[in-house]
């Protein structure tokens, strides 16, 4: 007679009261929290942290935490432009936002950055004001329509000065010569910016009309203006005007 059956019918007992006794000290470890093992495991939510970006801001604010599948919007400066149309940013399960468009500076091509003062110059026509110097006329509401510091434009950066003018040239935008904000107003051929920066005369002669400059000896001329062939003159300020302006706004500080 075979005594496999009885043999079989052991190692069953033995295997079932094994597992039995496996998945009650399973059990009994996930009741006294002292196995992970046994533990249900959860997926983690990622978190972005919103940043800054030049010329734009975020929303939510800079500094901000957002989950993960979020968005955040991108928004530029009054007085910058965006580069490309991508104005959002999703929080990925990396914990990193995806890349947007950049804030370009300047409100459009038709300005000139200067990165050494970080403005934007552009010309712009007179602004008739009977009996007062009007140089400044065309830069004063500039302020309140970008957001930013504006005033007639200086720079050391003089060629940046010209490609505004050429702009303003090619724009036909008003006679073509523009003040700028660099004049000797306390002694002949002593050049400042309108900040009082003082300007190298060895710097600035390169860029002088031929002869130039031209003022004469008691300093009648306080004023320079880039006239049509892109050269800097000597001028004074009539009431009556017929020059326009190279204006700038300041980007950040």
């Amino acid at each position: 007679m075979s005594v496999l059956v009885p043999t079989l019918s052991k190692t069953v007992h033995m295997v079932t009261w094994r597992l039995i006794v496996s998945v009650g000290l399973c059990c009994l470890l996930i009741m006294t929290k002292k196995s992970e093992a046994c533990h249900p495991t959860f997926d983690q939510e990622e978190t972005c942290l919103v940043g800054t970006t030049r010329y734009g801001t975020f929303s939510p604010a800079p500094g901000s935490t957002v989950d993960e599948g979020d968005t955040v919007t991108l928004t530029c400066k009054p007085y910058a432009r965006l580069d490309g149309t991508v104005v959002t940013a999703t929080c990925s399960s990396a914990g990193v936002l995806s890349p947007t468009s950049l804030c370009l500076p300047c409100p459009d091509t038709t300005w000139i950055y200067d990165s050494t003062t970080d403005r934007c110059f552009k010309a712009f026509g007179q602004t008739p004001d009977p009996f007062t110097c009007n140089k400044d006329a065309p830069c004063a509401g500039l302020a309140a329509q970008y957001g930013a510091p504006s005033a007639l434009a200086y720079t050391l950066n003089f060629q940046a000065l010209f490609d505004a003018t050429q702009i303003g040239i090619d724009n036909s935008i008003e006679n073509g010569a523009y003040y700028v904000g660099i004049g000797d107003p306390v002694a002949n051929e002593q050049y400042q910016l309108n900040d009082g920066t003082p300007v190298p005369l060895a710097s600035i002669l390169p860029f002088f009309i031929p002869g130039g400059p031209s003022d004469t000896v008691a300093n009648a001329y306080l004023y320079l203006y880039i006239n049509t062939v892109l050269e800097f003159e000597d001028y004074s300020c009539p009431p009556f005007g017929f020059l326009g302006s190279i204006c700038h706004i300041q980007l950040t500080p």
